[in-house]
């Protein structure tokens, strides 16, 4: 099954073309890499696969619902966020309730707290939530990701690891990285 498709793609900045009528297509399951030096339209090809650009000509498909998952090249704000916050935001609003679950289930003391942990773990069951906890807990095990330390006391490269995981709990038809 074919999920994006390039037909006659040209895309160009002033007079220099980036893209010539290009057209290939990315089926499920394969593995594509493009390479190329600096300035050749490597981040502009990628931002016409995402729909944040659109070509000067020629006509670029996406499946109906492609889910596009992607490392983005920066890394994240060495804040005091947690991985386990960090990757669930890869689940959009399902995400922060895991997130808000978790620091509950750690830190619950009152009765107050107790109650919103129900509340918490109701809505979360409305929302196919245990299944995604179950996921973002298994990315950031075969990640060897620790959960509950900030992106503060992380390494740049293991900040990006977190985004890697991220991008995976998505759940996407197609990653960019």
């Amino acid at each position: 099954m074919t999920l994006l498709k390039f037909s006659d793609v040209s895309l160009a900045f002033g007079a220099m073309p980036l893209l010539d009528k290009v057209s290939w297509q990315i089926a499920r399951g394969e593995r594509v890499c493009i390479i190329g030096r600096n300035g050749t339209g490597k981040s502009s090809m990628l931002k016409l696969v995402k729909g944040v650009q659109k070509p000067d000509d020629g006509a670029v498909w996406r499946a109906p619902g492609l889910k596009i998952g992607e490392l983005p090249q920066e890394l994240p704000v060495a804040d005091g966020r947690t991985v386990f916050d960090v990757v669930a935001e890869g689940l959009d609003g399902v995400g922060a309730l895991l997130a808000q679950y978790h620091h509950l289930a750690q830190n619950c003391v009152t009765e107050e707290d107790l109650d919103k942990l129900m509340h918490v773990q109701q809505d979360l069951e409305a929302r196919d939530g245990w299944r995604l906890q179950q996921l973002v807990e298994s990315t950031l095990s075969r990640l060897q990701l620790p959960a509950d330390k900030t992106l503060a006391e992380l390494s740049g490269g293991w900040r990006r690891r977190v985004l890697l995981a991220q991008a995976l709990v998505s759940e996407p038809d197609l990653l960019l990285l």
